[in-house]
Parts: C-alpha cells; sequence; structure tokens
C-alpha cells in the first residue's frame, strides 16, 4: 500500500501530522519568544561532519561533482556565529544512510539545533526543560486540556515535564547500573580486562568506543530509559564530539544529552572554540572512517577558517523533532509521525 493510502485509512496519522505542525508553530513561537532568529542553510554539501558514528547520503550532480546531505546543519550555523550573528536557531531536514529500517530512525528526519550565545552546557539543559514545557503548554491549550491532565501521558508513564529534571553524570551512571569506576574505564587495557571479565564479546580490533558503548547499551541505558525525564551529563573525553573539554578534569567533556519517556531526545554541549583542537578532532574522525571502511571525504577546512576569526562563547544542540512528536502523539514507531517517508 501506498504511503498516502495509509494515511487516508488511518486517521490517527493524519492526527499525527497535524499535531506535528502544532509542535513545529509552537517550537517557533518560544524561540521567537526568546529572542532568537531563524536561519535558513543548505542541505547538500561538499564536506559535511565527518563523525565515524554515523554514515552520510550521497549523490552526484550530472557533471560527476560528489555531495552529501547534511546530518545537520551545525557547521553552518557555527559559521554565521563567527559572523557575528547571535542566539540562532533552525529546522531544517537533515539525513543518515541506513539500510535497516527500526522504530527510532530514518534517513530523512527533522532536526532542531539552536545555538544560544555567551552560554554554557548547562544554560542549554535550562533551555531544554523550558522549550520542552512550552511546546506541551501549548499543545494542551490546544486540545482543551485541563490544569489536572497538564502531565503527559506516554505509554502508560505519566511524566511531570516541571523542572528540574533529574541529572545524572556518566561516571555516576556507570558506577550505579555497571559497577564500573569510569575513571579506570577511560585506560583502554582496563577497560578490556572489564569488559571481558563481564562476558562481553570483543577483539583486538574493538575500539574504546566500542567497548564503552557495549556496555552502555547494554546495562546503563536501560536503566536511564526508566525515568520519565533524564538529562545525562559530562562524557568522557574520547566522546567529546564538538564539545569543550572540562576544565576541572579534562577527562571528561561538557557534552549532554536528555531523554523523555525513555526516548534518547538531543544531544548539546558547550561548544569548542579552539581551531587547532577543532582541526585534530576532524582529521582523526577522517582516519577513522577510513580505517573503518566508511564513505571518505575531506574535511571542512571552511569551518576551520571561520574558526580561526573566532568562535564566541557558545553552546548548541540537536533535538530529533520527530521523536519529541512520538512522544506527544504517544507513539512507539517513528514512521507514524513520518508517514510519507521512504
Amino acid at each position: 500500500m501506498t504511503n498516502w493510502k495509509k494515511i487516508k485509512e488511518n486517521p490517527k496519522l493524519k492526527e499525527n501530522l497535524l499535531l506535528k505542525a502544532q509542535v513545529l508553530g509552537a517550537i517557533r513561537e518560544f524561540f521567537q519568544y526568546e529572542g532568537f532568529t531563524e536561519m535558513d542553510t543548505p542541505t547538500m554539501v561538499v564536506s559535511p561532519d565527518p563523525s565515524p558514528f554515523n554514515e552520510v547520503l550521497e549523490t552526484k550532480t550530472v557533471g560527476g561533482e560528489k555531495l552529501f546531505f547534511t546530518p545537520s546543519p551545525e557547521f553552518f550555523l557555527k559559521k554565521l556565529l563567527v559572523v557575528g550573528l547571535k542566539n540562532i536557531y533552525q529546522i531544517t531536514k537533515a539525513y543518515r544512510d541506513r539500510q535497516e529500517k527500526d522504530p527510532l530512525h530514518l534517513r530523512e528526519f527533522t532536526i532542531l539545533e539552536w545555538y544560544r550565545n555567551n552560554a554554557t552546557y548547562t544554560d542549554l539543559m535550562a533551555d531544554c526543560e523550558k522549550l520542552i514545557g512550552f511546546v506541551w503548554e501549548r499543545l494542551s491549550q490546544r486540545i482543551q486540556k485541563s490544569k489536572s491532565e497538564i502531565n503527559l501521558n506516554y505509554q502508560g508513564q505519566e511524566i511531570n515535564l516541571a523542572p528540574p529534571w533529574k541529572r545524572i553524570s556518566c561516571q555516576e551512571a556507570f558506577k550505579q547500573y555497571a559497577h564500573i569506576n569510569l575513571d579506570e574505564f577511560l585506560e583502554e587495557k582496563k577497560a578490556r580486562k572489564i569488559c571481558q571479565k563481564k562476558g562481553y564479546q570483543m577483539t583486538q580490533e574493538n575500539t574504546w568506543e566500542e567497548l564503552y558503548h557495549q556496555v552502555f547499551l547494554n546495562e546503563i541505558e536501560p536503566e536511564l530509559q526508566k525515568f520519565p525525564t533524564l538529562i545525562l551529563y559530562d562524557y568522557p573525553a574520547p566522546l567529546a564530539a564538538l564539545s569543550q573539554i572540562k576544565e576541572s578534569d579534562p577527562h571528561y567533556a561538557e557534552r549532554f544529552e536528555f531523554y523523555l519517556g525513555g526516548l534518547e531526545m538531543g544531544n548539546g554541549y558547550s561548544e569548542l572554540t579552539d581551531w587547532q583542537d577543532q582541526e585534530k578532532r576532524l582529521q582523526s574522525n577522517v582516519a577513522t572512517r577510513k580505517a573503518g571502511r566508511m564513505k571518505v571525504f575531506d574535511y571542512d577546512h571552511d569551518l576551520i577558517q571561520a574558526l580561526k576569526e573566532g568562535l564566541p562563547k557558545t553552546a548548541g544542540i540537536a533535538v530529533g523533532v520527530d521523536r519529541l512528536v512520538m512522544l506527544f502523539t504517544d507513539s512507539t514507531d517513528i514512521h507514524e509521525v513520518t508517514p510519507l517517508s521512504i
């Protein structure tokens, strides 16, 4: 059955599309109230983010030029910050090359990113609490919920979105749920011994990051998903992505992710402003992609040139809009809120 016929025969799919429009409207209303300016940047690029954790989707022009559909507007938005724009956000399509279909991922999805000037990742945590509460309040008003029904219900779990949300560091999570001292686990030899003792399958080819994610996905994330609202923060430095390393403890980075109803919603951090460190990380990612036989392309040299001009103190975050709509529509499959997706 074609996707549009599914929408015609299933009223809930149509309702989900209408509610998604309301969510997008509420998001824009929130950022207008907060004094942010909406941006519009390209989705086809020559040099996307070379993160080895996600494969990129590529195409070619009639002239044979290779282009990539960007997995995030992040690089463009940072260039706009360098030229003097402040407090900006974007709602756009983002892309990843995936073969399998699962209930939480899409090849083409809707992403929200915002960057707050003169802020750190703790400011973004507060932003997330305010944004989600604001959107749900607007939705509640439109569907005429009473004050006694203001809490969100997702899959039978009542979720009170009022701040503060529960916060737990990666160190605390590893200690509490996996009984692992993360400071020790940061050493690859010790990490291998710990994983071996726990019975995980591994070879000498496995990287430290793969060992970390084995433990995290099997022992920690299932426990985190039990909390209605949760912020996991201070990731190990090897998983810093594009975030600042903590001055108080260089083994960890000023990065966090937040979960609602067990769904991972967003990934934010205090932005890295050191262009030399940034270039080293991008070069390392390209090398990792080559070793892993992923699609290979040069990193964005233009981003590095921009950072040389000076990126102001900024905190930024990306949030999956489709997953947010899943939460508000009580959906368990992301295709229920994007029924036209292939």
